[in-house]
């Protein structure tokens, strides 16, 4: 009678993979930039300098610019000559970095106080009216930050339900990328199964988001072509495109770690 090789039934553990020091100094600096403009816009806006509208405007499209910095280690010096899924893996791990800071910045703050915070809203000239009481105490400035996409969408301000729902996924987003930094450390050869099984609900997500809006014929977009653009497209297009780049990648990743946890799983 043989007796059960215990070692045998240990998971192989894959390669260790992490992003390189240098990709992530560069995109602290990105970082650095885009968010240090929108603490200027708050900043500008608490003092007067400029109003609601353009302190909010500007921070949508430069948070909508910064979302694109996953691009960073494909463009860094000496990008030819590194490994492609060390290159592949750098990329997933800053767009899901970025993704739970929108997470964690806005749109979990958002679920949990919004229906508490935002009352009778249903014009944007209601929303700039709170100008004057956010400008009375710094402390009040974590209105400008809830209400901010209110400028391009009053459904952050009027209690939409779908709207509300789908924000609801951040926290889902928030898990997953947990759930992935933990199978990366302990090298799991399925690590990469969380972008590829979760690359379909912000596509779906996002679709909903903006088509809604559209088939309701645009009931709740304040402002013009370029301001309804700004709401439904450029804020929105990195949840429709990128999960489907990083499914497709995941699906390489997740390839090469089962093929070296076949290489080097022993035989017998």
């Amino acid at each position: 009678m043989t007796s059960f090789d215990l070692d045998r039934a240990e998971p192989v553990a894959v390669e260790e993979r992490r992003v390189s020091p240098r990709t992530w100094r560069a995109f602290g600096i990105w970082t650095a930039v885009f968010w240090g403009a929108t603490g200027v816009m708050a900043t500008l806006f608490y003092l007067g300098a400029i109003d609601f509208t353009t302190s909010t405007k500007a921070s949508l499209y430069g948070i909508s610019i910064w979302l694109n910095g996953w691009f960073i280690p494909l463009l860094l010096p000496g990008a030819r000559h590194r490994p492609r899924m060390a290159l592949f893996h750098e990329c997933l791990v800053l767009w899901m970095v970025s993704y739970v800071m929108t997470n964690l910045l806005w749109e979990i703050p958002w679920v949990i106080f919004s229906p508490f915070v935002f009352h009778d809203l249903n014009t944007l000239g209601d929303v700039i009216a709170y100008t004057p009481w956010i400008r009375e105490n710094v402390l009040h400035m974590y209105w400008w930050d809830l209400a901010s996409f209110g400028s391009v969408d009053l459904r952050t301000v009027n209690h939409n339900s779908t709207f509300f729902t789908l924000e609801i996924y951040a926290f889902i987003n928030v898990a997953t990328a947990l759930a992935f930094w933990r199978l990366n450390k302990k090298r799991s050869s399925m690590r990469y199964l969380i972008p590829v099984l979760g690359a379909g609900e912000p596509v779906v997500a996002t679709f909903i988001f903006s088509f809604s809006e559209v088939f309701g014929g645009f009931e709740n977009m304040p402002g013009g072509v370029a301001d309804t653009l700004l709401a439904l497209v450029w804020t929105q297009y990195q949840y429709f495109v990128f999960p489907l780049i990083f499914g497709y990648l995941g699906c390489k990743l997740l390839y090469e770690d089962w093929r070296q946890a076949r290489t080097a799983a022993p035989s017998g």
